[in-house]
């Protein structure tokens, strides 16, 4: 399997839903790698800088989106990290760690919708997100690419 990268510029804009509380958009502009593999998967890797809102220190995570056959997987690796499995209409489980111990996490996919080009593309997830077992919030999370070096990936 060849695997064939070249970076991109990204934009994305996550918004989270909650019932008693503002909405809560996070939007940011970075670089990024886009890759294929001969098999038909995509994967954007991305590093992800976010001020903590009680503390205010810095927390990064390497995030990767892996897209192959309708299903997003994202990973997050740093001071966070997770791994969510988005399939239209899915259920997955798992576990959210952060500095400050294990949180369980559930994860219901309303919508997933991915056009990737080799030189722009578009990511978006609507999903529900349990915490612990109760309702936590609804999330949206849209993100945009276009390649840095128009033309064939290299």
């Amino acid at each position: 399997m060849v695997k064939q990268t070249k970076p991109v510029l990204i934009n994305l804009l996550a918004t989270a839903r909650y019932d008693q509380a503002p909405d809560y958009p996070i939007q940011f502009m970075t670089r990024g790698n886009l890759s294929f593999s001969g098999e038909g998967e995509a994967v954007i890797e991305y590093t992800e800088s976010l001020q903590d809102e009680d503390t205010g220190e810095s927390m990064n995570a390497l995030v990767s989106l892996r897209m192959k056959n309708g299903r997003v997987t994202m990973t997050r690796h740093g001071d966070v990290s997770n791994t969510m499995v988005f399939i239209p209409r899915q259920r997955f489980e798992g576990v959210y760690q952060t500095p400050y111990g294990e949180i369980s996490m559930g994860v219901y996919a309303r919508d997933v919708d991915c056009r990737l080009g080799p030189d722009s593309g578009s990511i978006h997830l609507k999903y529900q997100l349990d915490l612990q077992g109760s309702y936590a919030s609804t999330n949206e999370l849209h993100l945009e690419y276009t390649s840095e070096q128009k033309g064939n990936i290299q």
